[in-house]
């Protein structure tokens, strides 16, 4: 069970008992209410967490060893992943040996399976298993992020799923979810797709948020204006205000004014896929807009908790989110606090007491009420940003004080792209050129919503970030990459990226650690020619602008590694073919930290074969030798013995040779390591640890960090030892001392 639900439980547990006892001394129905709401909150919450573990507990005695369950199930899909077309998220009706009536993320065999919808009924055989925890530094925890959404395990098919009917509960939210697609292309008809303008006015109308390296999260998130690329609370509202001002205009009674603008919130909701920020705010609008169709003056707290009441009685989860917090914490800090900055800013919008307000002129006028506006809308930033500020250090490691004056022009910019993006949906489905034109406006608008965001994002004092902690002495990070690839950090000096692994694995396995630590390597190495190794490093010349990078030999062949040096004799950034013995200084204050080349594949004839081209570096790290040896096998392994050269070192960080053995006992009886940190991985074969092998540095007293088990492994200084730490508690921590 997760620390987070004990910890929910036990604050469900107080908050009930003295709600209770509150309820009883002020004897308030609305008190009575929300201690209702927070016992029901803690049983179905308690229920469902705990329905949840006895999956968890059934698979692991259903498992034997690391075996997945094999299994046969059916249910409805609920939701299709970011790129709809998975991984799903599967609601079980039935399954084989196992309990009904709890989530899976269902995984298909991309490119043979055609993409599932929402609502989809399916039936499947495959293997159960744990979703696969983090292994890698501040990448995305999959496992808390599964977990709130209800699912705690995979279900992985091994042939192609057919559906065999839909859920008639599930048509109307499929039948919105297809509108979709018409929508997304007409409200950009007309523009570049992939123009920032256009990546805007999705992110801004339908929650679709831009590739990560795309600068425009940055400015927007430095700005505090983030949320807008979230269809949330803000995006609901904006939404029902246009829709009720349309219906006003149309001299509707105020009661069907108010039904259709909640009947329009729910589709717009809908349609953006009911996300559970999209549902909260359609639930708190309706709770409130509904105390006028029984003529009562809604308040707002009132309103906030009834919402939330509902909200954790459908999904008590949610009380966990990032996004729950931050609803609830901004709209009850405006409740709580908006009076307050009104006092504050009162002198802003006030009349001189001596000037009757009758006596004003026509200019006058209008600019008492300008005043009036703005120290309206400045006391709700105020108190909206006093609510989020917290939340936002704690989850995010940021506080913009700039978006308090930020959010004015651009809430109002993000209200004009909506209502452009409305009628060009509108005029665009009875006339394709009148909504081409008004999507070529509302470009004009993104584009000014873009560069003022970017203008606050970069003024002095408008952000500050928390930073991470920095070793004195520096680090070095192994990490875990599937299929037998390869990346190291060797943040030493202005940092090096000793390979990069493929594209999509530096995507999610290395580039979040980077972005955390905030580095940017200014050296690149790439050890192996091939795209396990350095297919990334053509996105890292773009990314980081390296000054220089270590290659084996300008003549081999691979795709990625041929686009990779055409790039970088374009972008300043030097190509350098170390020969043997060559010595690089990593840090200009500390001489002592060197890589060494102990093999140097420019030097050898032909081509040769492809894992034993490679580059073998050696670190001097303040006394300590850590070996780098890729993918090196026995032809490798030999060329260093016989060169003569002191091979002696600390640490041997390896993969696993494709052709040949890896690890033969004459080269460690000449490097004498007293750890390995080696990958491995099931599949294929060659690039799985053989048992023998382990067994054999067992026997010679080498410690083993199987990444298997271990996932990323750190290297640091404490005092005068080196720490190794594996990234997963199924490896223990451990210390060379001299």
């Amino acid at each position: 069970m997760f620390a987070g639900d004990l910890l929910g439980i036990a604050w469900w547990l107080t908050g009930s008992l003295l709600g209770l006892l509150l309820a009883l001394i002020v004897r308030k129905l609305p008190v009575s209410l929300i201690v209702t709401g927070i016992m029901l909150g803690h049983g179905s919450h308690g229920l469902m967490i705990t329905h949840q573990q006895t999956w968890i507990d059934e698979i692991a005695c259903l498992e034997q060893g690391s075996v997945p369950t094999r299994t046969k199930l059916s249910g409805v899909i609920l939701d299709t992943g970011s790129r709809e077309r998975g991984p799903y998220l599967l609601k079980v009706t039935h399954a084989d040996r196992l309990p009904s009536g709890v989530r899976v993320i269902l995984n298909t065999k991309d490119g043979e399976q055609a993409p599932l919808l929402y609502g989809d009924i399916i039936e499947a055989e495959g293997y159960l298993k744990r979703i696969e925890p983090l292994r890698n530094p501040y990448g995305f925890d999959q496992v808390q992020w599964r977990h709130r959404q209800g699912a705690d395990l995979t279900f992985d098919v091994y042939q192609s799923v057919t559906p065999h009917g839909v859920s008639s509960l599930r048509t109307p939210q499929r039948i919105m979810s297809q509108w979709k697609t018409p929508l997304r292309e007409k409200m950009t008809a007309g523009l570049e797709q992939d123009s920032d303008e256009a990546q805007l006015i999705r992110a801004v109308v339908l929650g679709e948020r831009p590739p990560r390296s795309s600068e425009m999260v940055d400015h927007f998130r430095n700005s505090g204006t983030l949320h807008v690329f979230a269809v949330s609370g803000l995006h609901v509202g904006m939404v029902g205000s246009i829709l009720a001002l349309l219906f006003w205009l149309t001299r509707a009674p105020r009661w069907l004014v108010i039904i259709l603008t909640i009947i329009g919130m729910t589709l717009y909701a809908g349609i953006t896929g009911l996300r559970p920020p999209a549902v909260r705010a359609v639930i708190m609008a309706s709770v409130f807009l509904s105390g006028f169709l029984i003529l009562r003056r809604p308040t707002l707290i009132n309103s906030l908790a009834a919402s939330a009441i509902i909200v954790l009685l459908w999904d008590g989860h949610q009380l966990f989110t990032p996004g729950f917090q931050l609803s609830y914490g901004v709209l009850l800090s405006i409740a709580l606090l908006a009076g307050f900055w009104t006092k504050i800013l009162k002198p802003l919008g006030a009349l001189d007491p001596f000037m009757p307000r009758l006596m004003l002129t026509p200019w006058q006028e209008r600019r008492l009420t300008w005043r009036e506006w703005l120290q309206g809308v400045l006391s709700v930033s105020c108190a909206a940003w006093i609510g989020s500020s917290p939340l936002l250090w704690i989850h995010f490691g940021i506080v913009t004080p700039i978006a308090i004056i930020a959010g004015i022009p651009l809430m109002l910019m993000v209200f004009g792209i909506l209502a452009l993006a409305m009628l060009s949906m509108a005029l665009g489905s009875l006339w394709t050129p009148a909504g081409e034109a008004v999507n070529h406006l509302n470009a004009f608008v993104a584009h000014a919503t873009h560069s003022t965001a970017s203008t606050f994002a970069s003024m002095p004092m408008g952000h500050f970030e928390r930073n991470p902690r920095q070793p004195k002495n520096g680090r070095i990070i192994v990490f875990d990459i599937p299929d037998g690839g390869a990346a190291n950090l060797i943040e030493i000096g202005g940092g090096v990226l000793l390979d990069s692994g493929r594209s999509d694995h530096f995507r999610y396995h290395v580039s979040p650690t980077l972005q955390h630590l905030r580095i940017q390597p200014q050296s690149l190495i790439i050890s192996h020619a091939d795209a396990k190794h350095s297919g990334a490093m053509k996105e890292c010349l773009s990314q980081y602008h390296p000054k220089q990078a270590l290659i084996p030999r300008l003549d081999l062949r691979s795709p990625t590694y041929r686009t990779f040096i055409a790039q970088a004799q374009t972008s300043h950034c030097q190509l350098i073919t170390p020969h043997l013995g060559q010595i690089f200084q990593l840090d200009t204050d500390d001489p002592s930290s060197t890589l060494e080349i102990l093999h140097a594949p420019a030097e050898l004839d032909g081509t040769g074969v492809s894992d034993d081209s490679g580059l073998v570096i050696r670190l001097h790290w303040n006394g300590w030798r850590i070996l780098f040896t890729g993918d090196a096998g026995l032809i490798t392994e030999s060329r260093l013995i016989d060169s003569g050269i002191d091979l002696r070192a600390d640490v041997i960080i390896m993969g696993r040779n494709a052709d040949d053995f890896t690890g033969h006992q004459a080269f460690y009886d000449a490097v004498t390591p007293r750890v390995i940190i080696s990958s491995n991985q099931p599949f294929p074969e060659h690039e799985r640890i053989p048992t023998a092998w382990k067994k054999s540095i067992a026997e010679q007293g080498i410690h083993l960090f199987d990444q298997q088990q271990a996932g990323a492994v750190t290297l640091t200084m404490k005092e005068d030892n080196l720490v190794i730490t594996p990234m997963l508690p199924t490896a223990s921590p451990y210390t060379l001392t001299r």
